[in-house]
């Protein structure tokens, strides 16, 4: 008996079972709870709520919703894909910004050396709420629709958002499903074909604008492009950013690229100082040497710190509820939480879709930075 309980993988797995009793246990007990509590206050439970009419507004909407007909299941949806997109401008700004700080950090010159430590010390050692407070007092300061200020009658910035040029695809759905696959076709061909990354995205570039053209004259009408017009009280046609949408996207880029920016300098300062000083004497620009042989070598350390840094991006996303951004926290986690009264179903759904979203991203992370690992003998 002794010598069973002391055999090591009997001893594992019996620690491994008692710990999965109590976390069902626990869970078991939340859940009854929970049953008790709702049955005694008169809510029911369940997901039918999703199909019943919304009934309240979003203020901004990539996808088609409607306050009057639309549903719960639809607020979602507009929720989702406004986080989406949130996410992917705020990560690709996050990059850029980062980069840019990291590298001005280490300049010679001494007053771009300074202002990025300046930058990157302040905003690191602010809280985030207080950043995306305080440039959305920024928004509410600038001049109405008619005061706007012009950007080459293209685009407007006024305290009703940011209006530019709309490209609207006005294809039906044969042609759309038309254009789709002979492009994933030709695209297949130009990878195998084109050996060259630079080449291969010229190839693509004009590939597509080819197809486009071709598109053009077999089906119509063909793509179309809307700029924004003044009309009464507010700009008409074209692509209207509200002002919490970028508001949230540069407070939420600048805390993040502030972090970003130590992640990568720390990078490339743990690369041999002689990988540069064998560039420059060979007489290659310092800046060469950086894009071509140091940042390169520094990705593998770059990558994995990055990838906490954009899932904290992405879930920042939640914090837009505070100036008014919908999604899919100020959607299903508020506005229909508070309408439904199905705190729980709600909430499992807000977690269940950020958890979604983040595990897709990091995915995506790992795939990256296994591919850019560097690749031994």
């Amino acid at each position: 008996m002794y010598s069973f309980l002391y055999n090591r993988k009997v001893r594992d797995t019996l620690i491994q079972l008692v710990f999965l009793s109590v976390i069902c246990f626990g869970a078991m007990y939340l859940a009854l709870n929970a049953a008790t509590n709702m049955r005694d206050a008169g809510l029911t439970s369940g997901f039918d709520f999703l199909f019943q009419r919304a009934g309240y507004d979003i203020s901004y909407s990539l996808i088609h919703y409607d306050p009057k007909t639309s549903s719960h299941l639809m607020a979602w949806a507009a929720g989702m894909v406004n986080t989406i997109a949130f996410a992917v401008v705020a990560i690709l700004l996050t990059t850029v910004l980062a980069l840019c700080l990291a590298v001005m950090r280490l300049s010679q010159n001494f007053l771009l050396s300074k202002v990025s430590l300046c930058l990157v010390e302040y905003v690191r050692n602010v809280p985030i709420l207080v950043h995306i407070s305080v440039w959305y007092t920024l928004s509410l300061m600038l001049p109405g629709v008619r005061q706007a200020f012009n950007f080459g009658d293209v685009s407007f910035l006024s305290n009703r958002g940011l209006s530019l040029p709309s490209v609207e695809w006005n294809y039906g759905l044969l042609a759309s499903l038309v254009f789709i696959t002979l492009w994933a076709g030709l695209f297949y061909l130009v990878k195998k074909k084109v050996t060259t990354t630079k080449r291969r995205y010229v190839s693509v570039l004009l590939m597509t604008i080819i197809l486009a053209v071709l598109a053009s004259f077999v089906f119509a009408p063909v793509i179309s492009f809307s700029t924004p017009k003044l009309v009464g009280f507010n700009f008409k046609h074209g692509w209207t950013l509200p002002p919490e949408f970028i508001m949230l996207i540069i407070a939420v880029s600048t805390y993040s690229a502030a972090h970003g920016s130590e992640v990568i300098r720390g990078s490339i300062l743990a690369i041999s100082k002689g990988q540069m000083e064998a560039g420059l004497a060979l007489g290659v620009k310092p800046n060469i040497v950086m894009n071509k042989v140091i940042i390169p070598q520094a990705l593998h350390s770059i990558i994995p710190p990055m990838t906490s840094i954009y899932i904290n991006v992405l879930k920042a996303a939640a914090l837009g509820s505070v100036v008014g951004f919908m999604d899919i926290m100020g959607t299903m986690g508020g506005s229909s939480l508070n309408i439904t009264g199905q705190a729980i179903e709600c909430i499992v759904i807000v977690m269940a879709s950020y958890g979604f979203l983040n595990l897709i991203l990091a995915a995506i992370m790992g795939r990256f930075n296994k591919a850019m690992q560097l690749k031994g003998r």
